[in-house]
C-alpha cells in the first residue's frame, strides 16, 4: 500500500513539474517566433527608409487603410506577417525602436585585425 501512495505522489509531482515547464516554455517559444518576424520587418524597413520614418513618427499607420493603399509593399508584408502588425499596435517602441543588425558588428568591418 505504501508503494502505491508513493508512486502516486511521484507521478503527480512529475505531472505538475512537466505542466509548469510547458507553461513557462510557451511564451519563450512564441517570442522567439515573433523575434524572427520582427527581424524580417527590420530588413524590410532598411530597404524603405521613408516608410520607416513615417511609421516611427506614427505607428498607428499600420491600421489605416488609406495609408496602406498607398504603400502596397507594406500592406503585403503585414498581410503575410500579421503578428508584426499586432506587435506594432501593442508595443511600437519594441518593434520600431533602435535596432542593430547582427552582421553590422565591428569585427566584420576589419576594426579588430
Amino acid at each position: 500500500m505504501k508503494t502505491t501512495n508513493r508512486t502516486r505522489r511521484i507521478l503527480s509531482a512529475a505531472a505538475v513539474f512537466s505542466l509548469a515547464l510547458a507553461l513557462f516554455a510557451t511564451p519563450a517559444a512564441a517570442w522567439s517566433g515573433l523575434r524572427d518576424e520582427v527581424r524580417l520587418f527590420h530588413r524590410f524597413l532598411e530597404q524603405r527608409p521613408r516608410v520607416a520614418a513615417e511609421l516611427r513618427a506614427n505607428p498607428r499607420l499600420v491600421t489605416e487603410r488609406r495609408y496602406l493603399e498607398r504603400r502596397d509593399d507594406l500592406a503585403r508584408f503585414l498581410r503575410r506577417h500579421p503578428e508584426v502588425r499586432r506587435e506594432i499596435v501593442r508595443n511600437p517602441r519594441l518593434v520600431l525602436g533602435p535596432y542593430q543588425r547582427v552582421d553590422q558588428r565591428p569585427w566584420r568591418w576589419g576594426y579588430y585585425r
